[in-house]
C-alpha cells in the first residue's frame, strides 16, 4: 500500500488516499492520482501540483 494525492483538473489536491496502485478506484477521467510516498513534507488537501512539483497553500492569517 502507498499514499497517493488525488488531483483535480485545476491542479489542486482534493484528497489523499492509501491505495495499492492496482485495484480499481472510482476515478473520473478529470482526476489524476500521483504517488506521494516518501515526500517530505507530504502534500495534503489544497496543495497545488504543476505536473512535477507540489506547492503548499499560502498560510491562513490568524483570526483577530
Amino acid at each position: 500500500m502507498a499514499v497517493y494525492a488525488v488531483i483535480d483538473a485545476n491542479g489542486v489536491v482534493i484528497n489523499v488516499i492509501v491505495w495499492d496502485g492496482v485495484a480499481e478506484v472510482a476515478n473520473p477521467d478529470d482526476l489524476l492520482t500521483v504517488l506521494i510516498d516518501g515526500l517530505d513534507p507530504i502534500p495534503g488537501i489544497d496543495w497545488t501540483y504543476d505536473g512535477a512539483t507540489f506547492t503548499p497553500p499560502p498560510p491562513t492569517p490568524p483570526e483577530t
